[in-house]
């Protein structure tokens, strides 16, 4: 389950929850349980995914000869790799994680969906979708103790539609039309689509990224980590967060 972690429920992801012996997750109107990566395979949804189609192989060779740091990452993190997930989901999940940490923003995932989604097995429900949402009060969510979000959160319900066709649009016409959308600025944005449709030229900077990039790479332009930006920083986050930068 160790390599599964980091990957699950280290930052791009707050679908999943640790149980003694496995990794859970309410996804495509079933309950999903991992131990290890092959099990995966097991059907078509989770393949799609878990991403296992790209060649992560090749883009950690290339990324390892960077520099000292990215060889140490890929060391540390050897199956590392970037979730395809629901854009719906995504966007109120990065929502969620403004000024926040990954354990108040899983609880706070949950809440929403005990609160608004629908059991799909006993004791595990669904992540609201914007139908089951669209009667929310703000006072709903300041009861769920969301914070400032809770009006980022009504506008991005309002406005749901914004995430269909994004797919084929440039990645600079997403991004402006995810920031229509209330509280939605640069990075969550970028997070959207990274993870939200795999657009792997996304760099996410939040907080810890900033550290890594003033630490150890002053004055480089973002093309330093082409081709493979959006793993590179998948990688340097997970690093940051490892050696407690």
């Amino acid at each position: 389950m160790d390599e599964l972690r980091e990957i699950l429920t280290g930052g791009q992801s707050f679908s999943w929850s640790e149980e003694a012996d496995c990794f859970s997750a309410v996804l495509n109107e079933r309950v999903y349980r991992v131990k290890r990566e092959e099990d995966f395979y097991q059907d078509s949804f989770l393949k799609a995914y878990y991403d296992l189609d790209f060649d992560y192989s090749t883009a950690r060779a290339e990324i390892s000869k960077k520099d000292e740091l990215l060889k140490q990452a890929v060391e540390n993190f050897p199956t590392l790799r970037i979730l395809r997930q629901d854009p719906w989901i995504t966007l109120i999940s990065f929502i969620l994680s403004q000024n926040n940490n990954i354990k108040r923003i899983k609880g706070l995932y949950d809440k929403l969906c005990v609160n608004y989604g629908h059991e799909v097995e006993k004791g595990y429900y669904s992540f609201p979708t914007p139908k089951e949402l669209e009667r929310v009060t703000i006072s709903e969510l300041r009861d769920l103790k969301v914070g400032f979000r809770d009006r980022y959160i009504m506008d991005a319900i309002e406005k749901a539609d914004i995430l269909k066709g994004l797919e084929d649009l440039s990645y600079d016409e997403a991004e402006k039309r995810l920031m229509s959308i209330t509280g939605v600025g640069k990075k969550v944005a970028s997070c959207i689509l990274l993870f939200g449709y795999h657009r792997m030229e996304a760099f996410p900077i939040d907080v810890w990224i900033k550290k890594v990039l003033n630490t150890y790479y002053p004055g480089k332009e973002l093309s330093y980590f082409e081709p493979y930006p959006a793993l590179c920083q998948q990688y340097l986050f997970s690093m940051a967060r490892f050696i407690k930068l």
